[in-house]
């Protein structure tokens, strides 16, 4: 009796043991994700504040979301989740050290499918002992150098004063007596453009009362263009985009005026890309909320003589490349846009020089990675109000810079990264309104070097353009 016990009681644990077995199996069957990750290296080492991981999802159509664990001790871990919507299959994930990092970090990846089941996880070491050249930059010593578009004057009844005299005479010239903005970039060497933004005549005067555009002639944007390649003691205008006996407009505007139409077409940035010149414009249809139609490219294949309109480029009213700045960086352009005016944060988009007509080919920043083809996918750089912004590298400083005007804080503002994808330093002033009032715009200079920031900036009174020049240098 007792042995036959003892078989049914072994009998009963193995067939226990074999349902739980079984069980165990159809769990692990059921929980296996219908995604997968590999990563290109378990190793990567930190350039330029930035560590980039190469990642392929497979059965990336059944992704959710990628989850990366920052470890940095055993008792310091954080997590990042990013949606399948800021993925691509093939994704470089970019990570940018913080200055807590310590030498050596640790990644875990981890990607999670639409049922919620987690792939295998990936382990990524990262040699954070890459030091910037410069932790920071500063600047000093606020300079207007000289006037550069209307007649020249200066100094009295809130007008400002410049160091150089060099009386451009764009009013009778060019028939450019006020004017704003003055988007600057060099054609070739020793030859650049400015792109400005409304303009009226030699019979513009500054109004004391009501400032800002008066006149006639109103053309919505013209072309000048400076051979002067010494700015240190002031920008000559050498000559004008014509049409007749004087400046012409260049992106076309109906001048429809009745807040229901196209009202005027202000340019935004402007850039040398394969060869050929671009200027991004916005299509205004009110200024009251300004309000967009949407923007779009102009080109120029002889330099500046001829343009036309690119019809495969189209940005939406609300778009967050409604307004733009250009920066060419050996081959690849890469574009900060805002929203059309100056209360929204900007976004960043890359490509090719040779994909500057085709937006299906740009590429978005999402905040940890580059997607192409999505511009709904673009982030925030930096949660700062920001209107008429310029982008630019300093190679001295191995730094990017971005100039814009602030309006809570009425000023010029700077910012400064090792990417042009960020992470962005915090705002330093470099104009003042309680110095420079009404002053609006910062387009930076390409000449701009050797610790010297040169910029075009607007005021609002003489509703006309001023050269400034801001010292830079690097802080270890």
């Amino acid at each position: 009796m007792k042995g036959r016990k003892l078989i049914r009681m072994f009998t009963m644990v193995f067939v226990v043991i074999g349902l739980a077995c079984t069980c165990g199996g159809q769990q692990n069957t059921e929980s296996v994700a219908a995604v997968s990750l590999t990563v290109a290296s378990t190793a990567v080492s930190v350039e330029g504040g930035t560590a980039v991981i190469g990642l392929r999802f497979d059965g990336f159509e059944n992704l959710d979301h990628l989850e990366a664990v920052r470890i940095t001790s055993a008792a310091s871990r954080g997590v990042v989740k990013t949606p399948r919507s800021r993925l691509t299959e093939n994704f470089d994930y970019h990570y940018q050290v913080k200055d807590s990092d310590p030498a050596t970090l640790t990644l875990e990846f981890t990607a999670y499918d639409k049922a919620g089941h987690a792939s295998n996880t990936h382990a990524v070491t990262i040699d954070n002992s890459w030091k910037a050249r410069y932790s920071e930059l500063a600047i000093s010593g606020l300079t207007c150098v000289s006037r550069v578009t209307g007649a020249e004057d200066n100094g009295h009844n809130g007008l400002p004063s410049v160091k150089y005299t060099l009386y451009n005479n764009t009013n009778s010239r060019f028939n450019v007596g006020g004017t704003d903005l003055g988007i600057v970039w060099q054609i070739e060497p020793g030859r650049f453009g400015m792109f400005f933004g409304d303009t009226f005549g030699s019979d513009f005067r500054p109004n004391y009362s009501a400032p800002g555009p008066n006149g006639g002639s109103w053309r919505s944007n013209v072309l000048l263009f400076s051979n002067d390649t010494d700015l240190s003691d002031g920008m000559v205008i050498s000559d004008a985009y014509m049409e007749g006996k004087q400046a012409g407009q260049v992106c076309f505007s109906a001048h429809n005026t009745s807040g229901n139409g196209d009202y005027t077409s202000i340019p935004t940035g402007a850039v040398h890309a394969n060869g050929c010149e671009y200027v991004h414009y916005m299509n205004i249809k009110t200024w009251d909320g300004w309000v967009t139609n949407y923007s779009s490219l102009y080109k120029s294949s002889d330099k500046g003589k001829r343009w036309d309109r690119v019809g495969t480029v189209s940005f939406a009213g609300e778009s967050n490349f409604g307004q733009v700045g250009y920066f060419n960086h050996n081959g690849t352009v890469y574009m900060m846009g805002t929203k059309s005016g100056r209360d929204s944060y900007p976004c960043m988009a890359r490509f090719d020089e040779k994909d500057i007509e085709d937006t299906s080919a740009y590429e978005y920043w999402t905040g940890v990675g580059w997607v192409r083809g999505r511009e709904s996918a673009a982030s925030v750089l930096f949660s700062d109000k920001t209107g008429e912004l310029s982008l630019a590298y300093l190679p001295e400083f191995e730094k990017w810079v971005v100039l814009y005007f602030n309006g809570p804080r009425y000023e010029i503002s700077m910012r400064w990264a090792d990417r042009p994808e960020g992470p962005w330093s915090s705002p330093i002033q470099v104009a003042a309104g309680r110095n420079w009032a009404q002053l609006y715009g910062s387009f930076i200079h390409p000449l701009s070097g050797d610790g010297k920031l040169y910029f075009i900036m607007s005021m609002w009174l003489p509703y006309n353009t001023y050269l400034m020049c801001i010292n830079v240098s690097g802080v270890n």
